[in-house]
């Protein structure tokens, strides 16, 4: 998990140095230190899931944040939902009174 977290950091610092920012001005953008940025371009697990959603917003990549954990791409989610799924569907063998 540790490793996943620091290239989420490594590539958050290669597209903010892509797009000629330092460090005190993307700080400044997602109102954050300049400590708690490099902390988050460093890996560190403590940085708040607000920084690293605000750090991807500034630098354009709000899109891909909320395609995280979607639910139609969760193959394992998917395939043991249809596992539940039952054989046969019956009628019911009460009849709904729908009549107002």
């Amino acid at each position: 998990m540790a490793d996943v977290i620091s290239h989420l950091g490594e590539h958050i610092r290669i597209a903010r140095k892509r797009r000629a920012m330092t460090l005190d001005d993307m700080a400044s953008r997602i109102f954050v230190t300049r400590k708690t940025l490099s902390r988050l371009e460093n890996g560190d697990p403590g940085v708040s899931m607000a920084v690293v959603a605000s750090a991807l917003w500034v630098l354009g990549f709000e899109n891909d944040l909320r395609e995280v954990a979607h639910p139609e791409k969760d193959k394992i989610g998917i395939f043991r939902e249809r596992q539940r799924l039952p054989r046969r569907v019956r009628p019911s063998r009460t009849r709904d009174n729908l009549d107002f």
